[in-house]
């Protein structure tokens, strides 16, 4: 039984087929099969169900005892590149496209100033998405909308961003400060996808005010909203982070009342070994807090 067999056979169950599971660990389709026949084989059971590519009995068995091995085998390697200071060392992070774009790019720069022998790989995916990479050890940390509520990472968070209203200029309401969302009624909306969870935010607000919302299109994209309420298909509501200098020469961004706040914050691996990249990296998005001197008795 080797690391490798072990790896691919929980792409398989975490990715839910062998095609993407074979994209995980970069290694071919036949590959991945290949490793997982010899795994069943040496250990004498069935771990994957070949038609639906869960688990079997004994599958979610050898899932749970070799999470642990590989995190823990990626802890090694971590810790022993660490070890020799000569070598090129790479960090890998995740962040939403979002985080990715508005976000990362200044603290990216300062990082290599700082660090100029790491590379920095970023995976941009959804949030409950890069934080499941985290967990299982491919991610080593991750910039994800909170909240987190996942006892194997912790959570630091880092800043707060308010929701605002964002409407094409020469709309009735562009030159306003403040807008009353019941004078929305009748428009129609570029919405952000509730399976996104500044989705979900804006969905619970709506509920508790009451509020249905007249959607025009869906999108899971800020760049695409934004470029369809500079069209004029309708209104949005996105984080104040993500309309630009550049954007407001077609965009007007608007406070409402009771608006939710999006919390950002930085995940990593409960009780995993921390690179000295990933400290310093994370200290570049938020110092750690100081910790109180000791006083002398007297």
């Amino acid at each position: 039984m080797t690391l490798d067999a072990l790896r691919c056979f929980c792409a398989v169950i975490d990715a839910g087929s062998f095609r993407a599971a074979a994209d995980r660990v970069f290694r071919s389709q036949p590959a991945v099969s290949q490793q997982v026949r010899g795994l069943e084989k040496e250990l004498g059971h069935t771990f994957v169900d070949r038609k639906t590519c869960a688990p079997t009995p004994a599958g979610r068995l050898l899932y749970a005892r070799a999470q642990p091995v590989l995190n823990q085998s990626g802890d090694i390697v971590r810790e022993l590149a660490d070890f020799d200071e000569s070598r090129d060392h790479e960090l890998r992070i995740g962040a939403s496209d979002t985080t990715a774009l508005y976000f990362l790019p200044g603290h990216i720069k300062a990082f290599a100033r700082r660090m100029p022998e790491t590379r920095v790989v970023v995976t941009s995916r959804s949030s409950g998405e890069i934080a499941a990479e985290v967990r299982h050890g491919r991610l080593e940390l991750a910039i994800v909308t909170l909240p987190v509520e996942e006892a194997e990472l912790e959570v630091r968070e880092l800043f707060a961003q308010q929701m605002v209203l964002v409407v094409r200029k020469g709309h009735s309401v562009a030159g306003l400060r403040r807008v009353r969302l019941e004078r929305l009624a009748n428009e129609s909306f570029v919405m952000l996808q509730s399976s996104t969870r500044t989705g979900a935010q804006l969905q619970q607000f709506f509920a508790s005010r009451q509020f249905i919302p007249r959607t025009a299109v869906d999108s899971g994209s800020f760049e695409v909203i934004k470029r369809y309420v500079a069209e004029g298909v309708g209104l949005a509501f996105l984080p104040e982070m993500v309309v630009t200098q550049r954007d407001r020469s077609q965009l007007a961004a608007i406070r409402i009342e009771g608006l939710p706040t999006v919390r950002i914050g930085a995940v990593w691996r409960r009780g995993a070994y921390q690179s000295r990249a990933a400290k310093a990296f994370l200290d570049l998005l938020a110092p750690s807090p100081a910790k109180p001197r000791s006083r002398k008795s007297v």
